[in-house]
């Protein structure tokens, strides 16, 4: 049992040869004092952007998922659900693409992917009603970790709808993500010029 070392309570173990028909393992991250708490300031305030960000989203897409797929009306070609580090989502091969409603409301909107950062080099478009609004590269960008990247949407776009159609279009030779989430939520107040 841990005495006053383990945060945030005390834990107690069994040794790993009473651990019977159980392959498994677990290991603890260690930090000084000093890491610790930049490592709890840094979980605060991403758990603090999450509920923002939650609090304000229109509208979610879990890619790889079937019901989410089919709530929102995907349609793919040469596109495969994936699976990484417990995470479902969605990648297209070359000459295919992801395309899938999202809801939509009056006012400045920002279109946020999740992807994971140990990809190799790849290019894709992201296109929003057949517009595109961006191209994104994934090359290695965060070893080992997600990320979200946000594509501000130009107000044109959505006014007026109650949905828009979006779709990620890998560029020859290349694939579309993975992508393993969509999020449509409202920009912050002056945040979007």
């Amino acid at each position: 049992a841990t005495r006053g070392v383990v945060r945030p309570a005390d834990m107690s173990f069994v040794p790993f040869y009473r651990q019977y028909r159980r392959r498994s393992a677990v290991y603890f991250k260690t930090f000084s004092d000093a890491a610790w708490a930049a490592e709890e300031a840094a979980f605060t305030a991403e758990q603090a952007r999450l509920r923002d960000i939650a609090a304000r989203s229109v509208d979610v897409m879990h890619l790889g998922e079937m019901q989410p797929e089919r709530d929102h009306n995907l349609v793919s070609e040469i596109s495969y659900p994936v699976t990484y580090r417990g995470r479902q989502g969605r990648d297209a091969r070359s000459g295919g693409f992801i395309e899938f409603s999202m809801a939509v409301r009056p006012g400045p909107l920002v279109l946020q992917a999740t992807y994971w950062g140990s990809e190799r080099k790849r290019d894709f478009d992201i296109l929003v009603d057949n517009v595109k609004v961006a191209t994104q590269r994934l090359d290695n960008d965060r070893p080992g970790k997600f990320f979200d990247v946000d594509y501000v949407l130009p107000e044109a776009l959505t006014k007026g709808k109650k949905s828009v159609r979006v779709r990620f279009v890998p560029h020859d030779r290349n694939t579309a993500g993975p992508v393993f989430g969509v999020r449509m939520y409202t920009a912050k107040p002056g945040a979007v010029a």
